[in-house]
């Protein structure tokens, strides 16, 4: 037995037109391409190749550090960065360790 409800839902594009079908598109020919008449099919595979799945939303999990930067040995040859050019020189640094996905909380 079937809900009433479900008889009476007419489909809508975002922007609130109605559309009549959402399984056949018009195209030139048997086995040619779509037309831009098409324009509810785009906006569907438009909605979705957008979609956001839970369990393919890639979860970056990391930490961080604060430290000091020594340079042992002089680059002043291979670069103009100030913090690069004399030996012994220091550095406040913070460095990020992150990995993707890692173990379930």
């Amino acid at each position: 037995m079937q809900d009433n409800k479900s008889q009476n839902v007419q489909l809508t594009s975002a922007n609130g037109a109605p559309v009549a079908d959402d399984n056949n598109s018009i195209s030139v020919g048997a086995r040619g391409p779509l037309t831009f008449d098409n324009h509810y099919l785009f906006e569907k595979l438009a909605h979705f190749n957008r979609e956001r799945l839970p369990e393919r939303v890639v979860h970056a999990r990391g930490t961080g550090a604060y430290g000091t930067f020594t340079l042992n040995k002089s680059l002043a040859d291979l670069t103009i960065a100030n913090f690069l050019q004399s030996e012994g020189q220091q550095t406040p640094v913070f460095v990020r360790f992150s990995t993707v996905g890692g173990g379930q909380l």
